[in-house]
């Protein structure tokens, strides 16, 4: 139980050190390592509820990986509120919807004649 916490604070680490890497490309090389680390982390989880014992490690791990996943999600707020900020500073708008729709630009706009 304790390697596969080990195995997801592993790849937690690897974000982390991605997010402050000047590649971006480096962040989707990852992507692969987080899955895995989030099957690790279903794997104990089923374990713990069939009544399988944490022994005090893996739950000292488990915080630290707590602690981990704070520290990377940081990262990723402050990341996006960057890119905002360019974005409205460059007059750039977002491209698409969170949805992932096309947006609607603020200079588009309906006009109707009668006549």
């Amino acid at each position: 139980m304790r390697s596969k916490v080990k195995q997801a604070r592993e790849s937690v680490e690897a974000l982390r050190l991605a997010l402050v890497s000047s590649a971006p490309v480096e962040i989707g090389t990852i992507v692969a390592g987080l899955e895995e680390a989030g099957r690790c982390l279903a794997t104990i989880e089923q374990d713990v509820r069939e009544g399988a014992c944490a022994p005090y490690e893996v739950r000292r791990e488990l915080k630290m990986l707590k602690n981990d996943l704070r520290i990377s999600g940081r990262l990723i707020e402050h990341g996006l509120a960057f890119c905002q900020g360019w974005a409205r500073m460059t007059g750039a708008g977002p491209a698409y919807t969170q949805a992932g729709r096309p947006a609607v630009s603020p200079s588009e706009g309906t006009l109707s004649f009668e006549g």
